[in-house]
């Protein structure tokens, strides 16, 4: 069973110390979702500082003191979910607003803070594997009319689910992962006559066929 990095007994364990890093990386806009995922479970199982040492290799230094309220990546003036040569940038005045078509969020891409999709019999497709934060905890608010949603998020992410649901059905898969002590989201899901499914997927593993639009 993986140890909590949060219990006080493990405040000097140097799995929880590099852990908190990556959870205050993660909090900057630094690391995607998935990237906290696939290096706190390095974290965990490694059995000697070796192993830990490859878990945090390629980390970037600390940062320098800054603005508080402001993440590195903000303050340099850049997304978070660009890095530096990509060909993919996300321009989040794209409609947000769906009827009768799909709205889809994948691959890299920066996941604000009270961040709202709305559907009218249509779909909502949320791939948040890959996505950037730059804040501990975010509020995420769907909107569906008889409209569907799937929603995919790495091990290592807490959810809360709150909203208004009639005439609607809600499908969690968490799977079986055992890492914890990553960001929150809260997600807000009003619905009505809708289907609304969320799963555990770590980066690379295999959609399920049944989880695929096309």
């Amino acid at each position: 069973m993986t140890s909590d990095p949060h219990d006080n007994s493990n405040f000097h364990d140097p799995r929880a110390i590099a852990q908190r890093r990556l959870e205050q990386m993660v909090g900057r806009g630094e690391l995607s979702l998935s990237e906290f995922s696939d290096r706190a479970g390095k974290i965990w199982a490694a059995t000697c500082p070796a192993e830990l040492d490859v878990a945090l290799s390629g980390l970037p230094a600390q940062p320098l003191a800054a603005d508080p309220g402001r993440s590195p990546a903000r303050q340099a003036g850049q997304v978070p979910a660009t890095r530096p040569g990509s060909a993919i940038t996300v321009d989040e005045s794209q409609k947000k607003i769906s009827i009768f078509d799909t709205l889809k969020r994948e691959g890299r891409w920066l996941l604000p803070d009270d961040y709202r999709l709305t559907s009218w019999l249509g779909d909502i497709y949320l791939d948040a594997r890959e996505a950037v934060v730059d804040r501990p905890r975010t509020h995420v608010q769907l909107n569906l009319w008889g409209a569907d949603a799937k929603i995919l998020l790495p091990p290592g992410v807490s959810v809360s689910v709150t909203g208004n649901r009639t005439l609607s059905d809600l499908k969690i898969d968490e799977g079986r992962y055992e890492i914890r002590g990553g960001p929150h989201l809260d997600f807000e899901i009003n619905g009505f006559m809708s289907n609304i499914k969320i799963k555990i997927l770590a980066a690379g593993e295999k959609i399920p066929k049944t989880w695929k639009w096309f």
